[in-house]
C-alpha cells in the first residue's frame, strides 16, 4: 500500500470533514480516489509476488488511545472515512480513548435482512464487517495494514450486531 495516501478533505471537528484514499500515481490529475472499502482486496497480497498471503487486510477507522468515532463513509462516493454523527452532533466514545485500533475487513458487509441466532435477535447493520486490531502500533485512520485473525466476536449497537 506504498502507493495510497490519505487526504484531509475539510476541517476537522466538522460534520463535512472526510478523509479521502487516493492513489499517489493516478490518471491525468496525479491522484484517483481509492474506495477503502470496494478497492482494497480482503485476502492481502504480497508486495514481491502478487500472491495471496494468509493475512487479511485491516482498514483503520480509529486510532489506539483515542475516542473520536470514524467510520467508512458508505454511502458516500468514494467511501472516504468521515466522524460519525447522531443527530447532527459528532460521536465519540464516552467511557475513555479505546485500548485497540478499530476498523473494518474490506469488501465484506454484514446484512441487514440477517438474523443470526447467537446475536440476540439483532440484525446485521449494513456496514463492513468490524475488526479490533489488539497489536502495538497505533495505526492512523484510512491505514491497511496485514492482519491475522485470532477470534470473532459479536458486537451490538443500538440492536445491530
Amino acid at each position: 500500500f506504498s502507493n495510497l495516501q490519505i487526504d484531509n478533505d475539510g476541517t476537522e471537528g466538522t460534520l463535512e470533514y472526510r478523509l479521502q484514499a487516493v492513489n499517489k500515481s493516478g490518471v491525468s490529475s496525479g491522484k484517483k480516489n481509492v474506495s477503502l472499502w470496494h478497492d482494497i482486496t480482503l485476502v492481502h497480497l504480497d508486495d514481491e509476488t502478487d500472491q495471496p498471503t494468509p493475512y487479511l487486510n485491516f482498514v483503520n477507522e480509529i486510532p489506539k488511545f483515542s475516542r473520536k468515532k470514524y467510520e467508512i463513509a458508505t454511502d458516500e462516493e468514494g467511501n472516504p472515512i468521515k466522524q460519525d454523527e447522531k443527530k447532527g452532533v459528532l460521536r465519540e466514545f464516552k467511557k475513555g480513548d479505546i485500548f485497540f485500533n478499530y476498523g473494518c475487513l474490506p469488501r465484506t458487509w454484514e446484512d441487514p435482512t440477517h438474523v443470526h441466532p447467537d446475536a440476540e435477535g439483532c440484525r446485521g447493520d449494513n456496514d463492513p464487517l468490524d475488526v479490533c486490531d489488539i497489536g502495538m502500533r497505533i495505526c492512523s485512520p484510512g491505514e491497511v495494514r496485514p492482519v491475522k485473525v485470532l477470534g470473532i466476536l459479536c458486537m451490538i449497537d443500538e440492536g445491530e450486531a
